[in-house]
């Protein structure tokens, strides 16, 4: 059927997605940020409402793991914001050309949390993850999906499309291997048997190249092949082969479907290679060629019978000639008794169909299916027009297409292989055998934006390495002379913050080139201008809505702090109060919210260990212990030791999500471990008293889970 691609992502009724995996060629970040993740979210507020939007995203993507593998000459950084999102080039050389169109989504559902109940989404396309991809281009796609009740033929294809990706990216992003892991996690617990006669994965490389488009022993009658890009030279014979041959050694009627051109007479005509027409003919094919209709798809406005509203649809909805490009690419093939239709990203050339030693990484889906079930699969191809057939010279039926441009004109640096960055320091990992004499590497300071500046950290100049003749890695500490120049007795420090992308520059050529942040579930959805204090991270737990979230008009990042933004004073009521009621309320708070999120590593991360969590709020109870603050409640060594203690109890008795190869009780360990080391240092501190020997049974008594 004819949808917006968009609603592939949206998750099914009562889920939520969890995960994202997904490969491109071409990737317009902001297209993603935007568009795309908002409606695989079911975010509720439009991009419009500037940083209210940027928080609701900001907000969901704490516990969604996003990952996306792009051709690095085609990165469009476009108004990137989420440092949330891991955007990650796969250089050619190292890999295949990636050219595959693939998305992996699991869906987790909070009424039912074990693996059985997840869902496992494959979304193959020919649209790149880009507005015109997924808005304005003709495209196809399809989706199939691993959940409970679903046919063993989908079930087997989300796992090989699972198996493929990881055999292409490996090795990959830690992010990446346990997103992939907690999908096979979902594999088995629930086992099917592995069927793919109807429907099958196609991924390219692969040992047998493209698949047979035929049965044994049969042929194709008619073979129908959309396509926007072609095979280039003079010869073209070895692809005309390569056709008859998957198609069972005989070439019945070829049809050919490309994009539409308007020629010097004005005749709309298809952009096809006149050579493969040419040797097409001379392999015996019939041949019949047909250009893309720019305007399928487009809407029109229907007249109203009546007349009575005619004037105001003219005005409400404006009539469109359309002008989409054909980016689609399909293969339908009809022989004697079953029918073969192929979609993903394949263009009819020598890399795409894996025709080569030196094929690009593509991907699809195939299904062979009797032509008696056949009936609708024509209208998958429907976007071409009328068919001509071929009957003299090429050159009258079909356009010559033009050089296409090469892969790498963004001057995209291959010697890098991987740029991450944390919240004060850049990591590059690189190529020795390649790497340049110099490397200058700048980031962009996002302080810089709280004083309404444009500036940048220290550059970072990296020399060729000698000791290694292979990879190497290298790190650089982030440091900003320019706020240490402009700083004032009265300025409030900020907390140090790299951008989201880095310049990189070398032999005169110029590079921008997205950062992959580690550990993510430390940056807040708002980043304040002040550390959270023991009280307000109470308060958040009870519920209460956090002092720099407050309503604010214009557009800003999601890790601004709210310009203009003063800290209240804060009350100091009766400190006992504050611990026994207030804190002790706080705990069922910490509780739900680590049952409300942690379906993802990323996600039980930042509930055990970000900015707000119980381990944040050990950190900030030791330090309002250790050095009280002016206008803020005195702390006790015992108050204190009390709120560790129960910190410490509940971290290790609180349920956490079962995560596949025990992440889950990694994680409560590395908690309990950071809780119990800060709680010994305040059990130092303990004075010799009558009643310490009651406090210190108390400790003892919740020592142990």
């Amino acid at each position: 059927m004819t949808r917006r691609l968009v609603e592939l992502w949206e998750a099914p009724q009562g889920y939520r997605l969890a995960s994202v995996v997904a490969t491109t060629y071409e990737l317009q970040a902001d297209f993603l940020e935007e568009d795309l993740l908002p409606v695989a979210l079911g975010l509720r507020l439009p991009p419009a409402r500037g940083r209210d939007f940027r928080l609701e995203l900001e907000s969901a993507l704490t516990n969604t793991e996003v990952s996306v593998f792009f051709h690095p000459g085609r990165y469009q950084p476009g108004l990137r914001r989420s440092p949330r999102i891991d955007l990650v080039p796969l250089p050619e050389g190292r890999y295949p050309k990636l050219h595959a169109k693939v998305a992996l989504l699991r869906f987790v559902t909070p009424s039912a949390r074990e693996r059985a109940n997840q869902i496992i989404r494959l979304v193959v396309t020919s649209a790149n993850l880009t507005g015109s991809g997924y808005h304005s281009n003709i495209e196809v796609a399809a989706s199939v999906c691993d959940a409970p009740g679903a046919s063993p033929e989908s079930i087997t294809a989300v796992r090989e499309a699972v198996d493929w990706l990881e055999g292409l990216t490996r090795p990959s992003t830690d992010q990446v291997s346990h997103q992939l892991r907690d999908m096979k996690a979902v594999f088995a617990s629930s086992p099917a048997p592995r069927r793919n006669r109807r429907l099958r994965f196609v991924g390219l490389p692969s040992g047998i190249g493209f698949p047979p488009l035929v049965e044994p022993r049969e042929q194709v009658d008619v073979l129908t092949i959309a396509s926007p890009f072609w095979p280039s030279g003079g010869d073209l014979s070895d692809v005309a082969s390569a056709l008859r041959r998957l198609c069972g050694g005989r070439l019945g009627t070829v049809r050919l479907i490309g994009p539409a051109i308007s020629d010097e007479q004005g005749e709309i005509r298809p952009v096809i290679p006149p050579e493969l027409v040419r040797s097409l003919l001379n392999q015996g094919a019939t041949v019949e060629v047909a250009a893309a209709n720019p305007s399928y798809g487009c809407t029109t406005v229907d007249e109203d019978d009546e007349g009575e509203f005619d004037g105001v649809a003219g005005r409400r909805v404006s009539t469109s000639d359309g002008n989409r490009s054909l980016h689609a690419k399909a293969l339908l093939a009809i022989g004697d008794t079953t029918t073969r239709l192929a979609i993903g990203s394949f263009n009819l050339s020598r890399r795409g169909l894996g025709l080569v030693s030196g094929g690009n990484a593509e991907a699809g889906l195939l299904w062979t299916l009797r032509n008696e079930e056949c009936s609708r699969l024509a209208d998958v191809l429907s976007f071409g027009t009328s068919w001509h057939e071929v009957t003299h010279e090429p050159e009258e039926f079909v356009v010559e297409p033009e050089n296409y441009d090469s892969d790498n004109e963004s001057g995209w640096p291959d010697f890098i292989l991987s740029l991450r960055a944390n919240r004060d320091r850049l990591i590059i990992e690189g190529n020795a055998t390649n790497w340049p004499d110099e490397v200058v590497i700048r980031m962009r300071d996002i302080r810089s934006r709280l004083s309404n500046r444009e500036e940048w950290f220290d550059p970072w100049t990296v020399s060729a390495p000698t000791d290694t003749d292979g990879v190497f890695s290298a790190s650089n500490p982030l440091s900003a002379s320019w706020l240490n120049q402009s700083r004032t007795r009265d300025s409030q420090p900020c907390p140090a913050l790299p951008d989201l992308e880095a310049e990189v520059s070398w032999d005169g050529t110029v590079a921008t080139l997205p950062v992959v942040f580690e550990d993510k579930h430390l940056f807040p959805v708002v980043e304040p201008r002040s550390r959270e204090d023991e009280q307000s991270l109470v308060a958040w737990f009870l519920g209460l809505r956090a002092a720099a979230e407050v309503e604010s008009n214009g557009f800003g990042h999601s890790i601004d702090p709210i310009r203009g933004y003063s800290e209240p004073s804060p009350a100091t009521g009766d400190i006992l109060s504050y611990l026994v009621r207030d804190f002790v309320h706080a705990l069922p708070g910490i509780v739900n919210h680590l049952a409300d999120t942690g379906l993802t590593e990323l996600g039980l991360r930042a509930a055990l260990f970000g900015h707000r969590s119980p381990v944040e709020l050990a950190r900030e109870s030791l330090r309002a212990y250790q050095n009280p603050q002016p206008g803020k409640p005195r702390k006790t060594v015992v108050a204190t030791a009390f709120q560790l203690t129960e910190l410490l109890r509940l971290l290790q008795t609180v349920p956490l999500p079962a995560l596949a190869d025990g992440v889950a009780d990694r994680l409560r360990d590395e908690a309990v471990a950071a809780v119990s080391s800060e709680l010994n240092e305040v059990i130092a501190d303990l004075p010799t008293k009558d009643c310490t020997d009651v406090v210190r049974s108390y400790l003892a008594l919740h020592r142990k889970p």
